[in-house]
């Protein structure tokens, strides 16, 4: 039996790249937080972290305030549906402006992403920017 010939895929652009790591990202830490695992979330964020209004400079006080909130939740009836990955000026063209209340002190718009994320018909956004090879999280919002 003769192998057939793989065709040459060609390498990702850089953006792509990038676009693809935080939809993985924010996959990952959206599946978190509707499963309650919000330790595991915290190990994966850059700080401090923007939750709505406030700030939490460290994994431990974010992880407590974030407990707190999703106790008053149903996580187990949100659904997942779709995250859509792109850069900050983007989805200000497409959304809106980002809601003041996350405090965005953005001074290179071009280098933030957001990861906006269905959770069964409501928006839930991720904020990420560059932090040594890779993006991170810095802010949520819903």
């Amino acid at each position: 039996m003769k192998r057939e010939p793989v065709p040459d895929v060609p390498p990702l652009s850089p953006e792509e790249q990038t676009r693809r790591d935080i939809q993985a990202d924010a996959r990952f830490l959206f599946q978190c937080l509707l499963t309650g695992d919000v330790r595991t979330a915290s190990n994966e964020l850059l700080y401090p972290f923007a939750l709505e209004a406030e700030r939490y400079p460290t994994p431990e006080e974010l992880v407590s305030a974030w407990v707190k909130q999703l106790r008053l939740k149903r996580t187990d009836l949100i659904t997942l549906y779709d995250i859509e990955v792109m850069p900050l000026e983007a989805m200000e063209k497409k959304y809106g402006k980002a809601p003041a209340r996350l405090g965005l002190d953005v001074r290179n718009p071009k280098e933030v992403w957001t990861a906006v994320a269905n959770l069964s018909g409501r928006p839930a956004v991720l904020v990420y920017r560059q932090y040594r090879e890779e993006f991170r999280a810095f802010a949520y919002t819903d």
